[in-house]
């Protein structure tokens, strides 16, 4: 016997079931329900961490350069105005060693600090999206730029370099005029006159510089040490790249172009030119601070030099650069110069850069 269905039909009820399971919603073909907007999904928004920032610029003490190379003229007899002058040179070239050599290595230490902050903390870092480390790089890259010799980041302490280079040449002519050395004539009131002790040596170190520039058989050497050797080499002036070295002193060329600067390498001979070029390529494969190569010169006695990295750094490019101080010993005078090597790529030999 078939169950009898009291009050509802079959198709009644099969049509509320239907209604109850939300088949309704199929029926609209898939437009939303009636009050209802779309609801399109948005990604949360990512916040990304504040940029690091940049480290601290070393800054150079200008107001503290000695201003001292007029004050010989307060006094009237000529050794003791040669004193004051001495006075006056000591004075500057304590100022190069103790404000302007430490600024530059804090310098090129910033550099290198720049690109460690980038390479570290930004670079490659998920945390920061490509636009932003693209424009946190090009600013790093614009400040490293500006902190190179030629950056106007070194414009003052390429103001007081001139001023230095100036006064230092400028006292040593006028101590010359005073004491008679260097091709001026011993003053009338100075001869027949005891001459002091530091007068004396001043005077035998002017005139063995006289000596040494008149056997310079290239014009292009007297200008390189002008520029840097002649005042004792403290740190000179890194003379170009390998391209602007050529025809400077002695077969300066190939290998020994790209390493040596002018400095030293315009009073070298050929043969000690390639010694001197292979003890900085030694020295640049260690590749690291403190490392030294030494040469000696195998055609002069009492000849020789060496080579030492005294600081390195990647740039955000990846290039590698080397902070080198070649010495040079000749005829018991030392000549000291700073350079700075850099190579692209792994691999690649080390060149003196501008």
């Amino acid at each position: 016997m078939r169950p009898v269905l009291r009050g509802k039909s079959l198709l009644a009820i099969i049509g509320s079931i239907w209604l109850s399971s939300g088949a309704v919603a199929d029926a609209w073909q898939g437009e939303p329900r009636p009050g209802e907007g779309d609801k399109a999904f948005v990604p949360p928004a990512i916040v990304e961490p504040p940029l690091p920032n940049l480290p601290a610029r070393p800054a150079l003490d200008t107001a503290s350069y000695p201003d001292c190379r007029e004050d010989y003229r307060k006094i009237k007899a000529p050794f003791d105005q040669a004193a004051a002058i001495n006075r006056c040179t000591l004075s500057i070239d304590d100022y190069y060693n103790k404000k302007m050599l430490p600024y530059r290595e804090a310098m090129i230490a910033y550099q290198q600090a720049l690109s460690s902050l980038y390479l570290s903390q930004v670079g490659g870092n998920k945390r920061y999206s490509a636009a932003t480390q693209d424009r946190f790089y090009r600013a790093i890259m614009a400040e490293h730029a500006a902190s190179d010799p030629e950056g106007a980041n070194l414009a003052a302490y390429r103001g007081i370099e001139a001023r230095y280079q100036t006064d230092r040449a400028y006292l040593a002519d006028r101590f010359c005029f005073n004491t008679g050395c260097n091709g001026y004539p011993v003053p009338a009131d100075a001869a027949g006159g005891p001459v002091p002790p530091k007068a004396a040596k001043e005077r035998k170190e002017r005139d063995a510089q006289t000596k040494q520039a008149s056997r310079d058989p290239d014009p292009k050497c007297k200008r390189a040490r002008k520029r840097g050797g002649a005042l004792g080499g403290l740190l000179g002036g890194v003379a170009g790249s390998a391209a602007g070295l050529k025809g400077v002193g002695t077969a300066i060329s190939g290998l020994v172009g790209a390493v040596l600067v002018a400095e030293i390498a315009c009073q070298l001979d050929e043969k000690e030119q390639k010694v001197a070029a292979e003890a900085t390529v030694a020295v640049t494969k260690k590749e690291e601070v403190g490392a030294t190569a030494h040469w000696t010169s195998p055609t002069r006695q009492g000849v020789g030099g060496s080579s030492t990295i005294t600081a390195l750094n990647t740039e955000p490019n990846g290039t590698k650069c080397l902070a080198i101080t070649d010495i040079a010993i000749i005829e018991g005078e030392e000549t000291r110069v700073s350079k700075r090597m850099c190579r692209s790529k792994p691999g690649e030999p080390y060149s003196v850069m501008a």
